[in-house]
C-alpha cells in the first residue's frame, strides 16, 4: 500500500455518516466520518446536508470549519473537488450524487444502501462506475463479518448437513432495513428462483396516493412505497427463506438456519450453534443442544480488510472489493422482488422482475 493520502467528503451528515459515534454504546468507530478520522491517510475535509442544524454538529464534531459545510452537495463537490465522497443520504437521490462525485473527480465511493430505488438505476450506477475506473463499496458489513462468513463456510461444506430453510426477522421496511438481509442470504444461498410476498399498508403521503402499478411502456407512473412484509424466497438450490420484516415495537434483525444436522441463530443480539445431542428427555432420541459457537470459527473466516480500507486498496490496484456495487444491486433487485410480488399477489421470477419498479427508501 502506498503512502498517498486523500481527502474525502460526506453527504448527508446524519446518522450512519455521523451521529451513531455519540452512542456510548457503540464500538468506535462506527460511522463514515468515525472510519475517516480514524485513517492515517484520510482527510475528512467537507460535508453537506440541508439540514443546517444536523450539519452544524457535523461540522462541530470534526473540527470541519463552516466554509467547508453545504446545503448543496453539487457546490460541494465542485469547490472541494475530494478524492473519497460517501454518499449518505435518501436513496432517491443517491444515484445523482454519485454521478457529480464522478464528474468532478472522486476515485473512490462510500455508498449507503440501499444503492438506488430501481435495478435499472442500479446498473446504471454500475456501467457509470466502470467507465469511469472509480472504485466503489456499499455498506453491507455483515459480508465481511466473522461470524458471517463462518456460516457462509458451514453452508459450503456442510458443516451441520445440508441448509434446508433460513428465517428471518427484522424490524423495518423491505428494501431500506432488509438489503441488509438479501445480501446476506444471496451470499449464503446463492441465486434467487422465485419470490411470493404480502405487505403491509403503504403509508400515504399528504395527498393521499397509494401506490401504482408501471405504466405500459415498462415505467412506475409513482414509486411504491418502502414498507414491512412477510416473504417466501426459494433459492435455486432448493433453499427456502421465510421472512418477516415491518414495524414492531423492539429492535431486531436475526437469522435462524436450519440444518439438516444441526441449526444456527445469528443476528444483531444472538449467537448461537445447536447440534444432536443425546436427548435429556427421550431415551434413544437426539435433540439439539448448543455447542460454543466461537469454537467453529477459523482464522480464515476473518476478512483481513476493514471496509474503507478495501475501499483505498481497490482505488490503488484496481481490484474488486467485498462489499461491492454489484453484490449490492443483486441485493436490491431481490428486495424489489419482494414489494413488487407483493403489489401484484403472485410469485415473482428473476426474468418477470420489473427492472424499472422503483421503491423509495430512506
Amino acid at each position: 500500500m502506498g503512502a498517498e493520502r486523500y481527502r474525502a467528503a460526506i453527504i448527508g451528515t446524519g446518522r450512519i455518516a455521523s451521529l451513531l459515534e455519540r452512542d456510548p454504546l457503540r464500538g468506535k468507530p462506527c460511522t463514515h466520518a468515525g472510519h475517516y478520522g480514524a485513517h492515517s491517510r484520510i482527510e475528512l475535509a467537507a460535508g453537506c446536508d440541508v439540514d443546517h442544524e444536523r450539519l452544524a454538529a457535523f461540522g462541530a464534531d470534526w473540527a470541519i470549519a463552516p466554509a467547508h459545510l453545504y446545503g448543496d452537495y453539487r457546490t460541494m463537490l465542485e469547490r472541494e473537488r475530494p478524492d473519497i465522497v460517501s454518499v449518505c443520504a435518501y436513496a432517491p437521490e443517491r444515484l445523482a450524487m454519485c454521478r457529480a462525485a464522478v464528474e468532478t473527480g472522486a476515485r473512490g465511493l462510500w455508498i449507503e444502501k440501499a444503492v438506488a430505488c430501481s435495478v435499472d438505476e442500479g446498473r446504471e450506477l454500475e456501467r457509470l462506475v466502470a467507465a469511469s475506473g472509480v472504485a466503489a463499496v456499499v455498506d453491507h458489513p455483515r459480508r465481511a463479518e466473522t461470524r458471517y462468513r463462518a456460516v457462509a463456510r458451514w453452508i459450503r461444506e456442510q458443516r451441520l448437513g445440508r441448509l434446508e430453510s433460513v428465517h428471518v426477522v427484522f424490524s423495518g421496511h423491505l428494501i431500506h432495513t432488509g438489503t441488509h438481509a438479501w445480501d446476506v442470504l444471496l451470499d449464503w444461498c446463492g441465486p434467487w428462483a422465485s419470490v411470493s410476498a404480502s405487505l403491509d399498508a403503504a403509508d400515504r403521503g399528504g395527498d393521499g396516493r397509494a401506490d401504482r402499478w408501471p405504466m405500459s411502456d415498462g415505467r412506475a407512473a409513482d414509486a411504491a412505497a418502502d414498507r414491512g412484509g412477510r416473504a417466501h424466497i426459494l433459492f435455486e438450490d432448493g433453499i427456502e427463506a421465510f421472512v418477516t420484516g415491518g414495524a414492531k415495537d423492539y429492535f431486531v434483525f436475526q437469522f435462524d438456519l436450519v440444518f439438516s444436522a444441526g441449526r444456527v441463530r445469528i443476528g444483531n443480539d444472538v449467537w448461537e450453534v445447536l447440534t444432536p445431542a443425546a436427548s435429556p428427555r427421550y431415551s434413544g432420541f437426539d435433540e439439539l443442544a448448543c455447542v460454543a459457537a466461537d469454537t467453529l470459527v477459523e482464522a480464515g473466516d476473518r476478512y483481513p480488510t476493514p471496509m474503507l480500507e478495501d475501499l483505498v486498496r481497490c482505488m490503488e490496484d484496481g481490484e474488486r472489493p467485498l462489499q461491492s456495487l454489484a453484490s449490492a444491486v443483486e441485493a436490491l433487485a431481490l428486495g424489489v422482488a419482494c414489494v413488487e410480488a407483493g403489489l401484484l399477489g403472485r410469485a415473482v421470477e428473476p426474468h418477470t422482475l420489473s427492472l424499472f419498479q422503483r421503491v423509495e427508501s430512506r
